[in-house]
């Protein structure tokens, strides 16, 4: 384990694409919500922080579970591009976007038991308890960020600091969202 004289500190550079990443993150995983719906020849909206059928249901219980687990899938996508960016180049860059996929599968988990996130719908439609499929991906994507931590050696410090500045970014735009309105419809 390394002691706190090797620990590597972010540059300014890190902190100013934070935003960048959460921004990005947040706009990826809702598009492709959006975008699955409209492969599956759905009229759907999207907004920075949701997706959805303008009007009428699914025809089908798969296609539901497509549209669901779009953003998800994209999410996972990027937290593995990301660690291979980390294991590749060493790029402390990538870190943010390692992290942000994990925060907010994991605040998804966590916000979803009022309200059951895409992982959990996906689960209950598979016929399987309702947080199988939340746990294995917040767990999967835990074991990846530490991976990324521990290559790049972030310390405690910095991932407290990053979940502070994610978490303010993401209180933005969730609380922003309705402000904003609908982004694309199509």
């Amino acid at each position: 384990m390394a002691t706190h004289t090797d620990r590597r500190r972010p540059s300014a550079g890190f902190w100013l694409l934070v935003p960048v990443a959460a921004v990005v993150t947040w706009g990826v995983h809702e598009f492709a919500h959006f975008q699955a719906g409209r492969w599956l020849g759905y009229e759907m909206w999207v907004s920075m922080n949701q997706a959805g059928l303008v009007k009428g249901d699914y025809t089908s219980d798969g296609h539901r579970m497509l549209v669901a687990m779009a953003g998800p899938f994209v999410t996972y996508l990027q937290a593995a591009a990301a660690l291979w960016w980390i294991l590749v180049r060493r790029s402390y860059a990538a870190y943010p976007f390692l992290f942000l996929a994990f925060f907010t599968r994991a605040v998804a988990f966590a916000v979803g038991m009022a309200k059951p996130n895409d992982e959990a719908r996906t689960s209950l439609d598979l016929g399987w308890p309702v947080w199988v499929l939340p746990s294995i991906a917040v767990g999967c994507l835990l074991v990846l960020t530490i991976i990324g931590s521990r290559t790049l050696r972030v310390g405690w410090r910095t991932n407290g600091l990053l979940y502070v500045a994610v978490s303010v970014i993401a209180t933005a735009i969730v609380f922003g969202d309705p402000l904003v309105g609908r982004i694309a419809q199509g």
